[in-house]
């Protein structure tokens, strides 16, 4: 404290490391394929847009931190910390980067607290359940390519294109699947277990047709439409 930083000595360090995986990474993970087909390149951009910002907000203040087992006031303090480092404009954190082998990230870093929302609350967390709706909209392609000699697909963002990187498996699932009817894709993810380790998804009540709901409408109106509805 003398020196002016935040330092915290414990002999357990597993809810430090939790907080940080679930709050820092895991609200990149959450929002950061939305942002990006709603239109938004960099992390930035993505805390500039009031959507996008009050997405993340919602998602880390009122699903994550309640699943969390330190206190609601430090978790609240470190989120805060969180969103200024998010705004730092001499940090040109792409989302593209960001977006690489985001399925096992999402395991990682966002269903322990969608688990513990469901378990704690007794329904679907809003926002983290939009954001596997909005992962498998950024993966959804008919198209294969190469970046730097390596297997991607090839997603659309408007006129544009991007490269789509994860592990063989995940690519060859998207490719399989993601032109299927919504339901019938949603139902082929949720109950993959090699994606979400171990557990079927689509034993959680409402999930498959919340998230094939979500699907349909970023298919017929578009990301950005479809967000802005989602934190009115």
């Amino acid at each position: 404290k003398e020196a002016g930083l935040n330092v915290v000595f414990t002999k357990d360090h597993h809810p430090y490391k939790e907080r940080k995986v679930r709050i820092l990474n895991g609200s990149h993970t959450s929002f950061v394929l939305a942002s990006f087909l709603a239109g938004n390149d960099n992390v930035e951009n993505s805390m500039k847009d009031p959507v996008i910002r009050k997405y993340m907000e919602e998602t880390l203040y009122n699903e994550v931190i309640p699943t969390l087992s330190l206190s609601k006031e430090d978790c609240e303090e470190f989120a805060k910390a969180v969103i200024d480092r998010f705004l730092n404009p001499f940090v040109d954190h792409r989302l593209l980067s960001i977006s690489l082998n985001s399925v096992s990230k999402w395991e990682a870093r966002c269903l322990p607290s969608f688990l513990g929302y469901v378990k704690k609350f007794n329904k679907l967390p809003k926002y983290l359940t939009f954001s596997i709706a909005a992962l498998m909209c950024f993966y959804s392609t008919q198209k294969e390519g190469e970046v730097n000699g390596g297997r991607c697909l090839i997603g659309t963002r408007g006129n544009d294109e991007y490269a789509i990187r994860d592990d063989q498996a995940v690519l060859d699932f998207f490719l399989a699947n993601s032109a299927k009817p919504a339901k019938e894709f949603a139902q082929a993810y949720l109950s993959n277990t090699k994606f979400f380790g171990g557990e079927d998804l689509s034993k959680i009540d409402g999930l498959v047709d919340t998230v094939a709901g979500y699907i349909d409408d970023v298919r017929n109106r578009g990301m950005r439409a479809v967000v802005d509805d989602l934190v009115k």
